[in-house]
């Protein structure tokens, strides 16, 4: 089942143009901060390096992060992102004790959490590296065995893995004032070392000074990040779990407005949210992405709520008066509908996916079997499916299977078959191919078939009969 994703959605172009303008932008800087000292073997020596850095890059990025180079606008997010903080070592000389203020982990803590860790490691590795080479390059007194430039390349690369992968992603932000923390004992202890492995003499003043910067530059970094994650989404059109978090709420302009017009879509709405965000987290994927996708899945049914079966409370069908062919462009419209009201309202991306992605090219069931009823032989699929396309992703496929299973479970209401009904709408899905564009796996499916199987449960659990009397309280007194 489970498929290698082919390389299909990189823009060559687009993506080799960007990496020569941040290498001529990068060469710009990184020499002429230092005019007074250029000789042609020096301007050699940190191109070639430069040359090398950005290769690996992007060697990097396209076999463990591919998803950074099939956006441009990821690509240049982290790229701006790397110059911030190239600058931000540049304006702290590295002498006294300006350089312990430096958030070396800020390239991980803003590429964490609006592109991906493994790209935010490598970025903050690379401006480390681009930082400590042209030092280097540049000062002929200066060597790794300097503590500066040694305390820059060692603490620099153990924040970024801290920030990258052991803290984590989350949505919480009192939890990064525990992050900032945390780098900043990281950042304490690296200096500690540093300044052993380089001072012949003990000196609780000089110590202290290094230490308390060392820690600021902790919270410094968090600060950073909480002021340029909003702006870096804003202008680069990226999405962190901040803005998942703060769309995913049923109080927000949009959602209100759906339970306005159509009711009975946004109860559905929530209902798939509740299986869509467990799946998710089973298998490992951002749950509150996933609840954000499916709050805002059938917002296109906003258009015309009364043609679809949960908004139609006064038992009229339009429906009825209409032919199949008919009713199927009516209903596989709310797709469309619903990606143009998303970039109307400024959803993120991956919303946008989602939402014309959650049916993919399945057929419209009951209107094709209504069609077949007059019509002699096997009537094709054609004209009677979704345009798809297909679910790009994991959370898709998984708004895809709960968004059935939830309708299926609802009519339903036995738990006893409640097992068959979800191995049947996985299994015609994959009869369909509908998984094929998306690397999820048979073992992630069968865990998302029995969070499904056990959320339903606990929805559909049995509570005890209230008796039929009434009390009164003054029998207390």
């Amino acid at each position: 089942m489970r498929k290698t994703k082919k390389i299909t959605n990189i823009k060559w172009k687009s993506i080799v143009f960007s990496y020569i303008a941040i290498f001529i932008v990068f060469s710009a800087l990184t020499i002429l901060a230092n005019y007074e000292r250029l000789t042609l073997l020096r301007i050699g020596v940190q191109l070639s390096t430069l040359v090398i850095m950005f290769f690996a890059l992007g060697l990097y990025t396209y076999f463990a992060d591919v998803a950074v180079m099939e956006s441009t606008r990821k690509t240049w997010a982290m790229f701006v992102t790397m110059l911030v903080a190239y600058g931000l070592i540049q304006l702290a000389p590295l002498w006294d004790y300006v350089i312990n203020l430096v958030p070396f982990a800020l390239c991980s803590l803003i590429l964490s959490l609006i592109v991906s860790g493994k790209c935010g490691f490598f970025a903050n590795f690379m401006v480390i590296m681009v930082c400590f080479m042209q030092d280097i390059n540049w000062q002929t007194s200066a060597t790794v065995a300097t503590e500066n430039f040694f305390y820059l390349l060692f603490s620099g690369l153990i924040e970024a893995v801290f920030a990258s992968f052991v803290l984590g992603k989350h949505y919480r932000r009192l939890r990064y004032l525990i992050v900032g923390l945390i780098l900043g004992l990281i950042s304490v202890i690296c200096a500690t070392i540093s300044y052993l492995m380089f001072s012949d003499e003990w000196s609780w003043t000089e110590w202290g000074v290094k230490a308390a910067c060392s820690f600021a530059s902790g919270i410094i970094g968090v600060m950073l990040m909480f002021v340029l994650v909003p702006l870096f989404e804003k202008i680069f059109n990226v999405s962190s779990v901040f803005r998942f978090s703060e769309i995913a709420t049923s109080d927000s302009e949009l959602m209100r407005k759906l339970f306005e017009k159509a009711p009975g879509t946004f109860n559905h709405s929530i209902t798939v949210a509740t299986y869509v965000e467990a799946c998710a987290a089973a298998i490992g994927e951002s749950a509150v992405m996933a609840r954000a996708a499916a709050y805002y899945h059938d917002i296109g049914k906003m258009k015309n709520p009364s043609y679809f079966a949960e908004n139609q409370f006064s038992g009229i069908n339009p429906h009825d008066s209409m032919t199949p062919e008919a009713s199927v462009n009516m209903i596989k419209y709310h797709t469309l509908n619903g990606l143009a009201i998303a970039k109307e309202y400024g959803l993120p991306k991956e919303v946008q996916s989602a939402i014309v992605e959650h049916h993919g090219t399945m057929p419209i069931k009951y209107f094709y079997l209504k069609a077949q009823k007059y019509t002699d032989g096997t009537l094709p699929y054609d004209g009677y499916c979704y345009d798809g396309p297909k679910p790009s992703n994991k959370i898709s496929a998984i708004l895809m299977i709960c968004d059935a299973a939830e309708a299926a479970l609802r009519a339903s209401g036995d738990k006893s078959n409640a097992e068959k009904i979800v191995n049947d709408i996985v299994e015609e899905r994959m009869a369909f191919e509908q998984f094929s564009d998306c690397d999820i796996s048979l073992k992630e499916l069968d865990i998302i078939k029995s969070t499904i199987i056990s959320t339903f449960a606990g929805i559909r659990h049995k509570r005890v009969s209230y008796p039929d009397v009434r009390l009164f309280g003054d029998q207390a007194k």
